[in-house]
Protein backbone atom coordinates (compact mmCIF):
# COMPACT_ATOMS: atom_id res chain seq x y z
CA UNK A 1 0.00 0.00 0.00
CA UNK A 2 1.42 3.26 -0.52
CA UNK A 3 2.31 5.96 1.61
CA UNK A 4 2.25 10.00 1.95
CA UNK A 5 5.63 10.65 0.37
CA UNK A 6 4.64 8.11 -2.50
CA UNK A 7 1.23 9.69 -2.81
CA UNK A 8 2.91 13.48 -3.25
CA UNK A 9 6.20 12.63 -5.13
CA UNK A 10 4.94 9.56 -7.46
CA UNK A 11 1.38 10.10 -8.22
CA UNK A 12 2.10 13.47 -7.04
CA UNK A 13 -1.36 14.20 -5.28
CA UNK A 14 -2.20 17.23 -3.25
CA UNK A 15 -5.33 17.15 -2.29
CA UNK A 16 -5.60 14.76 0.95
CA UNK A 17 -4.11 16.30 3.83
CA UNK A 18 -1.08 13.68 5.48
CA UNK A 19 -2.95 13.09 8.61
CA UNK A 20 -5.89 11.73 6.76
CA UNK A 21 -4.10 10.33 3.99
CA UNK A 22 -3.74 6.39 5.81
CA UNK A 23 -7.35 6.08 5.94
CA UNK A 24 -8.11 7.08 2.63
CA UNK A 25 -5.45 4.57 1.42
CA UNK A 26 -6.56 2.08 3.50
CA UNK A 27 -10.65 1.98 2.01
CA UNK A 28 -8.93 2.61 -1.50
CA UNK A 29 -6.92 -0.49 -0.93
CA UNK A 30 -9.99 -2.72 0.09
CA UNK A 31 -11.67 -1.10 -3.16
CA UNK A 32 -9.36 -2.10 -4.95
CA UNK A 33 -9.32 -5.94 -3.47
CA UNK A 34 -12.93 -6.15 -3.90
CA UNK A 35 -12.72 -5.06 -7.74
CA UNK A 36 -10.29 -7.55 -8.10
CA UNK A 37 -12.74 -10.43 -7.21
CA UNK A 38 -14.86 -8.99 -9.94
CA UNK A 39 -12.13 -8.36 -12.62
CA UNK A 40 -8.57 -9.81 -14.04
CA UNK A 41 -6.42 -7.07 -13.19
CA UNK A 42 -3.53 -6.35 -14.54
CA UNK A 43 -0.87 -3.24 -14.84
CA UNK A 44 -0.77 -1.58 -18.02
CA UNK A 45 2.22 -1.30 -19.77
CA UNK A 46 4.73 0.95 -18.92
CA UNK A 47 3.07 2.35 -15.66
CA UNK A 48 5.52 1.64 -12.54
CA UNK A 49 4.00 1.32 -9.57
CA UNK A 50 0.35 0.29 -11.50
CA UNK A 51 -1.37 -0.52 -8.23
CA UNK A 52 -0.43 2.14 -5.36
CA UNK A 53 -1.34 4.47 -8.29
CA UNK A 54 -4.59 2.81 -8.59
CA UNK A 55 -4.79 3.05 -4.63
CA UNK A 56 -3.89 6.81 -5.27
CA UNK A 57 -6.75 7.59 -7.81
CA UNK A 58 -9.04 5.81 -5.69
CA UNK A 59 -8.44 7.30 -2.45
CA UNK A 60 -8.18 10.94 -4.20
CA UNK A 61 -12.21 10.36 -5.31
CA UNK A 62 -13.05 8.95 -2.19
CA UNK A 63 -11.07 12.16 -0.34
CA UNK A 64 -13.36 14.45 -2.91
CA UNK A 65 -16.87 12.50 -2.33
CA UNK A 66 -16.42 13.36 1.34
CA UNK A 67 -15.97 16.48 1.12
CA UNK A 68 -18.61 17.14 -1.74
CA UNK A 69 -21.20 15.22 1.16
CA UNK A 70 -20.23 17.15 4.15
CA UNK A 71 -21.12 20.21 1.92
CA UNK A 72 -24.37 18.69 1.06
CA UNK A 73 -27.43 19.65 3.35
CA UNK A 74 -25.99 22.70 4.38
CA UNK A 75 -28.11 25.20 5.58
CA UNK A 76 -27.54 28.61 7.01
CA UNK A 77 -30.49 31.19 9.05
CA UNK A 78 -30.51 34.27 10.55
CA UNK A 79 -33.15 36.62 11.95
CA UNK A 80 -31.48 39.91 13.00
CA UNK A 81 -28.80 39.12 15.42
CA UNK A 82 -29.18 35.65 15.65
CA UNK A 83 -28.07 32.83 13.59
CA UNK A 84 -27.90 29.58 13.13
CA UNK A 85 -26.27 26.96 11.00
CA UNK A 86 -28.10 23.36 10.64
CA UNK A 87 -26.63 20.36 8.89
CA UNK A 88 -28.19 17.65 7.42
CA UNK A 89 -26.51 13.53 7.45
CA UNK A 90 -26.04 13.30 3.36
CA UNK A 91 -28.65 11.16 1.60
CA UNK A 92 -27.26 9.93 -1.58
CA UNK A 93 -29.75 8.15 -3.98
CA UNK A 94 -28.41 4.04 -5.23
CA UNK A 95 -27.90 5.76 -8.34
CA UNK A 96 -25.30 8.63 -6.95
CA UNK A 97 -23.99 5.59 -5.58
CA UNK A 98 -23.77 3.08 -8.40
CA UNK A 99 -22.08 5.98 -10.08
CA UNK A 100 -19.38 6.63 -7.40
CA UNK A 101 -18.66 2.83 -7.82
CA UNK A 102 -18.28 3.22 -11.29
CA UNK A 103 -15.99 6.04 -11.45
CA UNK A 104 -13.54 4.09 -8.81
CA UNK A 105 -13.23 1.47 -11.69
CA UNK A 106 -12.69 4.18 -14.03
CA UNK A 107 -10.06 5.76 -12.33
CA UNK A 108 -8.29 2.30 -11.32
CA UNK A 109 -8.21 1.55 -14.95
CA UNK A 110 -5.76 4.40 -15.73
CA UNK A 111 -3.16 2.38 -14.27
CA UNK A 112 -4.37 -1.25 -14.28
CA UNK A 113 -6.33 -2.99 -17.32
CA UNK A 114 -9.47 -4.63 -15.76
CA UNK A 115 -11.64 -7.67 -17.44
CA UNK A 116 -14.53 -8.65 -16.33
CA UNK A 117 -15.40 -12.20 -16.43
CA UNK A 118 -12.16 -14.10 -16.57
CA UNK A 119 -10.78 -14.17 -13.23
CA UNK A 120 -8.87 -17.46 -11.98
CA UNK A 121 -8.92 -18.57 -8.62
Amino acid sequence: MPDYTFYTTAYLGEDIPEEDFPRYAQRAAAKLNRLRGLYAMAPRPNVPDAEDNAVCAIADAMYEFDREDSRRGFASASVGSVSETYTAPAELCPTTLYLREVYYRQVAQDFLRMQRGVRHA
